[in-house]
């Protein structure tokens, strides 16, 4: 994503949001590294924080069942 690109607050706060974007994982390893950039980048918004981990788990559930999907 383009540092230029605006997304809005309340897309944020979307686990669906973090969960496409995740998805871009295909490995736990790069899970591992997309993470903790996103919670860097956000670490004073508790409720972009919370939809963060929702998404993270659900991810890694996801490459654990071998779930990967692009949407």
């Amino acid at each position: 994503m383009s540092q230029t690109e605006q997304i809005e607050p309340l897309e944020l706060e979307s686990k669906d949001y973090w969960l496409r974007r995740f998805r871009k994982a295909k490995s736990m390893k790069t899970l591992e590294l997309m993470v903790p950039k996103a919670v860097d980048q956000y670490h004073k918004q508790a409720p972009v924080l919370a939809a963060i981990y929702l998404a993270e788990c659900q991810r890694e559930r996801e490459l654990e069942y071998g779930v990967l999907l692009n949407r």
